[in-house]
């Protein structure tokens, strides 16, 4: 799911690799320092609002989110370590459960009548090809705070410059974010290794990644462990900064068949006025992906994005994106394509869509945050399968940083 504090953004990218750091002195140290690390450890709650091509509400709900990451030292030295990331939400790309006002399944059995014929007939045709038909033509339930283990992993660092983890990861996205690559709540298992030796190697990291990209009911790790003996899911990226103004990542993934290209770029322009960092990321599907029978094609998309920080308390964003109606392929399941619930950030999806996001801190460790996506032009009224659920989407909401108003009395973390 799209997560628009600041928080969970940085706890995605911590857990992507693992790093050495300085260990403080003891008199500084919080009582836990030595063997564990609470990365974060928050509670979020928020009204969204979406609305599909059809003009009927999906989400018109309150909704909440926990969140706990962080690590378990198992030397001084923080050379090894045991990483997790536990949150709410029953599926990959949800972390938030609804909780105030009606439920996701109900609102989308109310909206079936309002779909056309033919979109109807295909979306119904998908299910039939779908192994996990029968729980989608029964719906999504999305209330209730369930909490899971959706990440737990073994890191090495034996020596500086290389890292090793094995075990249920986060998915690396380089430069790209949540809207050309997947979900920020999303999963893998499997093993990574990254290399960080720009004197030999040019590169300031060079990743690879071997793992099974699935189990998109199923985000608890434990009920899903037996997907580290399979692997469908392979990804090589490099990184570069290029100054201290320039900083760009390239990928090369296979998945399921799928040959994807990633790129990206972000860029800091400290002397202009009105934006701080522009961001800017491409991906290309080059090949064809058959699911249920039917072929999807090649395909690409891009979003462009710039981020102010004003007063030094408001951050705002805004962008523009285009998603290709098929990019649901990746999640392997013939329903999900069709209906067009891809799995990049689940306030994008498909589409052509100008989006805008805030992130207002009130005060140490608590924030509000908004956002806004609009549908610019559809690409799902020019065809029958294209289905994109969301027309229009906002979320307005506030994220409390528990381990930071915790420590401000005592520390514990």
């Amino acid at each position: 799911m799209d997560v628009t504090d600041s928080a969970t953004a940085a706890s995605g990218s911590a857990s992507v690799v693992a790093a050495t750091t300085v260990i403080k002195a003891p008199s500084d140290q919080p009582l836990t320092h030595r063997w564990l690390e609470l990365e974060t450890l928050s509670w979020a709650g928020r009204y969204r609002s979406s609305t599909n091509t059809n003009g009927r509400h999906l989400f018109q709900y309150g909704q909440d989110r926990y969140i706990a990451d962080g690590k378990i030292r198992l030397d001084s030295q923080e050379r090894y370590s045991i990483n997790f990331h536990a949150s709410s939400g029953r599926y990959f790309t949800w972390a938030f459960a609804d909780e105030v006002g009606g439920d996701y399944r109900e609102a989308a059995i109310a909206s079936r009548p309002y779909r056309s014929p033919a979109l109807s007939a295909a979306i119904n045709g998908a299910i039939a090809a779908d192994p996990d038909g029968a729980i989608y033509k029964r719906g999504l339930p999305t209330r209730g705070g369930y909490f899971y283990l959706r990440q737990l992993y073994f890191s090495a660092t034996p020596i500086k410059e290389v890292t090793a983890e094995f075990g249920s990861l986060a998915i690396d996205h380089g430069q790209n974010s949540e809207i050309t690559s997947f979900d920020d709540d999303g999963y893998i298992s499997g093993e990574r290794v990254s290399v960080r030796d720009s004197k030999h190697l040019y590169f300031d990291r060079i990743g690879a990644t071997w793992a099974f990209l699935g189990s998109s009911l199923v985000p608890n790790f434990f009920a899903r462990g037996g997907d580290l003996a399979h692997s469908n899911y392979q990804q090589y990226l490099v990184e570069k900064s290029f100054s201290q103004y320039v900083k760009a990542s390239v990928d090369f993934t296979e998945s399921r068949g799928t040959h994807t290209w990633r790129e990206a770029a972000s860029v800091k322009i400290p002397t202009a006025k009105v934006i701080d960092t522009v961001l800017v990321e491409l991906y290309q599907r080059t090949n064809a992906t058959t699911l249920g029978g039917v072929s999807y094609g090649s395909a690409s998309g891009f979003a462009v994005s710039a981020s102010k920080t004003m007063f030094k308390r408001l951050e705002f964003t805004g962008g523009y994106d285009s998603v290709d109606r098929w990019y649901g392929v990746y999640s392997g399941s013939p329903y999900l394509t069709v209906a067009g619930y891809a799995w990049n950030g689940d306030s994008y999806l498909t589409g052509r869509r100008g989006f805008t996001k805030a992130n207002l801190k009130l005060g140490k460790g608590i924030s509000a945050s908004g956002f806004y996506g609009q549908t610019i032009t559809s690409i799902d009224r020019t065809t029958v399968l294209g289905f994109n659920p969301q027309l229009s989407t906002y979320n307005a909401g506030m994220n409390f940083d528990l381990k930071t108003l915790v420590n401000s009395g005592r520390k514990v973390f």
